[in-house]
Order: C-alpha cells, then sequence, then structure tokens
C-alpha cells in the first residue's frame, strides 16, 4: 500500500513538473532539466503504482482465506480446478 500511495505522489509530482516546463517553455526560457526531472519522476511514480498495485492484490486475495476455511469453501484457484 505503501508503494502505491508513494507512486502516486511521484506521478502527481512529475504531472506538475510537466506543466511547469511548459509554462517555462511558453514564457522562452525553459530548461531541459525541469523535463528530464519530470519525466523520470512520472515514470517512476508509475512503475511503483504497479508494483504496489500486484502488491495489493495479492493481500486482497488472500485476506478471507482464513474466513472461507472457517465456512467450508475452499480457495477460488481450486474451486476452479475442481470444475
Amino acid at each position: 500500500m505503501y508503494l502505491f500511495r508513494l507512486g502516486s505522489a511521484l506521478l502527481l509530482i512529475g504531472l506538475i513538473l510537466m506543466v511547469i516546463f511548459w509554462v517555462i517553455f511558453r514564457a522562452g526560457v525553459a530548461d531541459a532539466t525541469a523535463l528530464f526531472a519530470a519525466t523520470g519522476l512520472a515514470v517512476l511514480g508509475l512503475l511503483l503504482q504497479r508494483a504496489g498495485r500486484r502488491k495489493m492484490k495479492s493481500q486482497a486475495a488472500a485476506r478471507f482465506a482464513t474466513m472461507r476455511r472457517l465456512i467450508g469453501r475452499a480457495p477460488r484457484g481450486e474451486e476452479e480446478e475442481e470444475l
């Protein structure tokens, strides 16, 4: 969950820096460093979001495993194999 939040924050910062670069570019004093930093932060944010999302999905799948065992239902992966 922390990776997802960190990725979202970096993506937001990267997009804000891209807007700032666009404004500076329109003013005529553009610096390529701002564009590279913005792109790097946005890409890093997307990668961290993807990693965090995978981890969140695996945690969500295991969330009710104990409850399913108590009720007597098979886990989702095993139900498909039996059918």
